[in-house]
C-alpha cells in the first residue's frame, strides 16, 4: 500500500490532488507546527490584475509551538467575503464556476474556527467534485504519531501498514531513506509535470489553486489531466 503525507491545505493546487491520485492513503500531518510562508492557510489565484494570495487568517499569538490541528481561524476578521468576491470577479464568466461556486461558498460561510477540520472538509469537497471520492483520507492525529522529521513520516507509514512511501520530489534533498529501507518501505518519489489546459485568457499561469482550473474546465476534466501528469520515480 503506498502512503501519501502532506500537510494539510487552503484551495490547494493540482500537485497536491495528483499526489493523492496515486497513492492508495493520503495522511492529511496536522501534528506538525505551521511553516512560515508555507501552504496550509493561502494560495494563489488569477485576477484581471494578475496573480493574487487568498489568505485565512489565523490567530499566532501564544500559538507559535502548537500544531495546525490546535490552529485556529481568526473569528474578528473579514476574510470570508473578500475571498468569495475575488473568486467570483475573477471566475464568474468561465464555463464551470455556476457548478462550484455556491458549493464553496457554503464551505467558506461554515468553515467554523478551527482550521484543519475545515481544510478536511474542503478537501472532502473538491475530491468529490474530481470524481476521486472514493479516495482514503485521515489525520495523522488519529494515528498519535511520534518523532521528527523522517522519523515521524516513518512512524506514520508503520501505523498505516504502508508498504511504499511517495514523497514530494524535496524530499529527495531531506528525506532519510535509510530507516525506510530497514524497515522495509519502499521510498518513491512523487513526478507531476503540471498539465496546461483552457485558462480563458493569453498565455498559462501554473501553479494556481484548483479552482482556477475547476472553473476552467470542470472537474472531469481536471481528472483526466492529473492522470495524465506523471506517476511516480524510485528513489
Amino acid at each position: 500500500m503506498m502512503v501519501a503525507i502532506h500537510q494539510p491545505a487552503y484551495l490547494p493546487w493540482l500537485g497536491y490532488f495528483h499526489k493523492i491520485l496515486q497513492a492508495d492513503l493520503f495522511v492529511l500531518l496536522d501534528t506538525v507546527q505551521m511553516e512560515k510562508n508555507g501552504f496550509v492557510n493561502r494560495n494563489r489565484v488569477w485576477t484581471p490584475q494578475g496573480v493574487q494570495w487568498l489568505t485565512v487568517p489565523v490567530l499566532m499569538k501564544g500559538h507559535t509551538h502548537s500544531s495546525l490541528q490546535e490552529m485556529r481561524i481568526n473569528p474578528a476578521a473579514s476574510w470570508k467575503s473578500k475571498h468569495l468576491r475575488t473568486l467570483a470577479l475573477s471566475y464568474v464568466k468561465r464555463p464551470h464556476y455556476p457548478r462550484y461556486a455556491g458549493d464553496i461558498e457554503r464551505l467558506l460561510v461554515a468553515s467554523g474556527e478551527d482550521l484543519t477540520p475545515f481544510l478536511a472538509r474542503m478537501l472532502a469537497y473538491f475530491l468529490e467534485a474530481l470524481g476521486l471520492k472514493e479516495k482514503r483520507v485521515v489525520r495523522a492525529s488519529t494515528l498519535a504519531p511520534e518523532g521528527k522529521a523522517t522519523t515521524l513520516l516513518l512512524d506514520i507509514c508503520q501505523k498505516t501498514g504502508a508498504t511504499s512511501y511517495l514523497s514530494g520530489v524535496a524530499g529527495r534533498d531531506y528525506l532519510e531513506r535509510k530507516p525506510f529501507e530497514e524497515a522495509g518501505i519502499e521510498v518513491v518519489f512523487q513526478d507531476f509535470r503540471h498539465p496546461r489546459y483552457d485558462q480563458g485568457r493569453p498565455g498559462f499561469e501554473p501553479n494556481l489553486a484548483l479552482v482556477d482550473a475547476l472553473f476552467n474546465i470542470g472537474g472531469e476534466a481536471v481528472r483526466e489531466l492529473l492522470k495524465g501528469a506523471g506517476g511516480v520515480e524510485g528513489a
